[in-house]
């Protein structure tokens, strides 16, 4: 993660800058932006669709696309230096940089965690508890397992470790969490046995799970454990606070191309997902595409609303895990104003 630093740095050079930056304007007076996101992925959907099928240029703004790969804490600061106008982070790292003075402005929540967590068939078959049984059953099973996700600090590791905490066990000392950068090798892990399960977003466990190796185990898009973490917000499109300001109509814009996405998604997630298919996902396998599509379609919100009390709940769940105060977050000030609720 990005010093405190580096981000204020940034922060109070863009400041001093913005009263000179240029518009966000093509030669002919269209509204142009650049927009970035970690790489291809389900947990990007929206974005992918809206460039893919030209949902951005509908509601008024040709967007520049750039699934550059990188992680959110650079996507923040892109945005921060102005390299990018826009970018969908992990909405954890975007709170992070605003609680330490960064001016960010959550135009959209993009979507909603959409993670599953699959456990080998063997080991299901030792602790003798079956993929259908009542969550708290579930999760108590995990007790002395050994559960691969992303690094410690990441969104998976944080919501996986909310999820253990919040069924009254200690994710410190009751589960093994080993946190992983490569997503293949969560994959093979689990499939030579190094790892009992994983827990990651949509498209990781189903290769696992579509090999027969493993079952589905939880479900965040299903609702499975909703009663305890509720609807856990994963992605918001960010923009600096002088832009909001200086191109009011250039945000409204993008707020209008989200939601257009996130609608074709609700309306017609066969077709949205035949779209991804094609134009992101070609290369994976149609099983497996077919299962992570079936978990993810559910994790989208359908107006892009970043509501007071998803973050008041987002928030409460990172100061259990981090320890934090986030005193430097004010959601009136958070959230652009059509995006409120």
């Amino acid at each position: 993660m990005a010093s405190t630093a580096v981000l204020l740095a940034s922060a109070l050079l863009v400041t001093s800058c913005a009263a000179g930056a240029p518009a966000n304007r093509s030669e002919t007076g269209e509204l142009t932006a650049t927009l970035g996101s970690g790489a291809v992925s389900m947990n990007y959907t929206v974005p992918q669709l809206m460039s893919s099928t030209g949902l951005d240029r509908r509601n008024g703004v040709t967007v520049d696309y750039r699934p550059v790969g990188t992680s959110s804490t650079n996507l923040v600061a892109g945005v921060l230096s102005g390299d990018l106008t826009f970018a969908n982070p992990a909405i954890t790292t975007a709170i992070d940089a605003v609680d330490r003075g960064s001016p960010l402005v959550f135009v959209a929540c993009t979507n909603y965690a959409a993670n599953t967590l699959a456990l080998r068939n063997d080991v299901i078959e030792r602790i003798g508890v079956e993929p259908d049984a009542p969550a708290r059953e579930r999760v108590a099973a995990l007790r002395g397992l050994t559960i691969a996700t992303s690094a410690e600090g990441s969104g998976n590791n944080n919501i996986l470790r909310t999820i253990i905490r919040s069924y009254g066990m200690n994710p410190d000392t009751d589960v093994r969490i080993i946190g992983v950068q490569d997503t293949s090798a969560i994959v093979g892990g689990v499939k030579q046995g190094q790892f009992d399960g994983a827990f990651y977003g949509a498209g990781v466990t189903e290769q696992n799970i579509a090999a027969g190796e493993a079952s589905l185990w939880l479900s965040l898009p299903r609702g499975d454990v909703r009663d305890t973490i509720g609807d856990s917000l994963a992605g918001a499109l960010v923009v600096r606070r002088d832009l909001l300001e200086r191109d009011p109509d250039l945000v409204d814009a993008m707020f209008d191309a989200t939601v257009a996405a996130q609608r074709l998604i609700a309306d017609d997630p066969a077709a949205a997902g035949a779209e991804l298919r094609t134009r992101w996902f070609p290369d994976l396998d149609q099983q497996v595409f077919d299962l992570a599509w079936q978990q993810a379609r559910s994790s989208f919100p359908q107006d892009g609303r970043c509501t007071r009390t998803s973050i008041d709940q987002l928030l409460d769940q990172m100061r259990t895990t981090t320890g934090g105060a986030y005193s430097g977050v004010d959601y009136d000030e958070l959230v652009y104003a059509r995006a409120k609720g």
